[in-house]
């Protein structure tokens, strides 16, 4: 017969007992504490704000700048509301474009305080330069000068002045009383040469109708055709022109000048029934004192 061997229950092994001791196994890894993730930095103490550590208050976040420029240490503190990131943070979760924004807005804030900077820099350096002094003003007669005063102050400029310092004098003084058409006048007779001039009389009366009535309006292009006898009439009371006797080389000239529209009518208009108008025939040119003046005007210039 076969011997019993006699059968017993399974071991129960006691729950609290470590598996370690019961049977070999292999040891389980060391458990590795948890990073925090990018965004989630360590907040410095309270009431310090930095770039990378903004301060959260009323809704807003907070950022500190210090930059060193030439004129002193520059503090900026930049608060921006709360919102959502620009970019959904499964695209960006370093928070890149965020802090791109932010520094675009710095930039601007910096920009803007930097041209404040400037032009008060150049504002206060203007200020600081010191005007020029005007000339002072030349003292001028008074109306209530007596002739005697003004006598003796134009007798102790002419012992100062000498022969040339007064000839300038009398060329400003002449030059101030013209106008241009004038000035045209004086520079188409300054190469020596006549303008026909005619003068018209009433034979009833003997009166002038019509006086320095001259071609050298249309000579000198001028722009007021019509003001040419007062013009004429002006620049011989300044001694800068004169008259003299008809010029029989330009025969036709005078003809033309008896054509115009001007001199018909002062001559009809002084005609009575057979009694015509008297004609008188002259030459207008330029006078010593005029070439003077034209010669030392374009010498100066």
């Amino acid at each position: 017969m076969r011997e019993q061997i006699p059968h017993h229950d399974p071991v129960q092994v006691p729950v609290d007992v470590p598996p370690a001791h019961v049977i070999d196994s292999e040891p389980e890894p060391p458990e590795i504490p948890e990073l925090p993730e990018p965004d989630e930095q360590p907040q410095p103490a309270e009431g310090v704000v930095t770039d990378k550590a903004p301060v959260k208050r009323n809704g807003f976040n907070r950022r500190g700048f210090r930059f060193s420029t030439p004129l002193g240490d520059i503090a900026i503190a930049v608060r921006t509301p709360k919102q959502q990131p620009v970019v959904p943070k499964w695209f960006d979760p370093l928070g890149l474009t965020d802090r791109a924004v932010d520094a675009a807005k710095t930039g601007l804030k910096l920009a803007a305080w930097g041209e404040e900077q400037v032009v008060t820099y150049v504002k206060n350096r203007l200020d600081a330069v010191e005007p020029t002094p005007r000339p002072l003003p030349q003292p001028e007669a008074s109306p209530h000068d007596s002739l005697h005063t003004k006598l003796g102050r134009l007798l102790d400029r002419a012992l100062d002045q000498s022969t040339a310092g007064s000839q300038q004098e009398l060329y400003h003084r002449l030059l101030d009383q013209l106008v241009a058409d004038e000035a045209r006048i004086i520079g188409a007779l300054s190469d020596g040469t006549s303008s026909p001039l005619v003068n018209i009389y009433s034979r009833s009366r003997n009166q002038v109708v019509l006086q320095n009535a001259c071609l050298i309006g249309r000579t000198a292009n001028v722009a007021l055709p019509h003001m040419v006898p007062q013009y004429v009439d002006h620049l011989l009371s300044l001694g800068l022109v004169e008259t003299g006797p008809e010029d029989p080389s330009k025969k036709a000239d005078y003809e033309v000048l008896m054509a115009e529209p001007m001199v018909l009518k002062a001559v009809k208009g002084a005609s009575k029934g057979p009694l015509i108008a008297r004609t008188e025939k002259l030459s207008l040119s330029l006078s010593t004192l005029g070439m003077g003046l034209w010669a030392a005007a374009v010498a100066d210039g």
